[in-house]
């Protein structure tokens, strides 16, 4: 199947909802009824009105005749084109093209390879997509998703994950900066820590990583030094933040 070309569209901002202190979850509808075909993992460009343009993952599972997208977005305080975009997004559309990206599950998933997700941050919306997708097809193989933050309170959809676990999702959230007041139980460190202390049952996994090119790239070469192999390993960051 060949990848979707992409297309631009005029859309409606059809929900807005606070999700954590400066984390939003927004769902589009499109003028047209229906949204372009795209592969789970896959994201989209917000066109600004200044001339300048943001990439957000689409968190939504592809669906036939899907009404609307939903994506996670943090607003910055200190970005121009953050608060540009949240204007917009207040004024209640926004232009877009979609899909864009190259990590995303492929069209026909081989139903018994084991996956790894693993996300920092908001990154978390692009791993919601193929998740989903999965859970929706009855994938077999095993999964396994590895969520970073850097409190106990920036896991911002907390419970949606743990939802997965009953369907079969292996679900190993990761705290970078935990302090005693926050109760926290689970995982202290960095992703790629809680990834090598479990790398015997995720060698053989094809893995999706998203977070900044700083941690994608710190989590590509501790597991390539740990035998992971470099072909099995996707992240949109190797296309838009190349190492020179």
């Amino acid at each position: 199947m060949q990848r979707p070309e992409p297309v631009t569209l005029h859309c409606s901002v059809a929900d807005t909802q606070l999700l954590s202190s400066d984390i939003y979850r927004i769902k589009l509808a499109t003028d047209s009824g229906f949204f372009p075909d795209y592969y789970p993992g896959q994201y989209l460009v917000v066109h600004l009105q200044n001339n300048e343009s943001s990439c957000f993952s689409i968190a939504s599972s592809p669906r036939e005749n899907q009404q609307q997208l939903e994506l996670h977005i943090q607003k910055l305080k200190d970005s121009p084109n953050s608060q540009q975009l949240f204007q917009e997004i207040k004024q209640g559309s926004l232009n877009i093209s979609l899909p864009q990206g190259r990590c995303h599950l492929p069209p026909s998933i081989d139903s018994q390879q084991p996956l790894l997700f693993v996300a920092a941050g908001t990154g978390f919306a692009q791993m919601k997509s193929m998740i989903e997708h999965c859970l929706h097809i009855g994938h077999q193989g095993e999964m396994h998703l590895y969520w970073g933050a850097r409190t106990p309170g920036d896991f911002y959809l907390p419970n949606l994950p743990i939802q997965w676990s009953g369907k079969g999702l292996h679900y190993h959230p990761v705290v970078s900066e935990a302090i005693h007041e926050d109760d926290w139980c689970g995982r202290h460190g960095l992703l790629y820590e809680a990834i090598l202390a479990d790398r015997k049952k995720l060698l053989n996994c094809e893995t999706f990583i998203s977070g900044s090119p700083r941690m994608v790239y710190t989590t590509y070469d501790a597991m390539i030094e740990n035998s992971f192999p470099e072909k099995s390993l996707s992240s949109d960051v190797f296309d838009y933040a190349p190492r020179k």
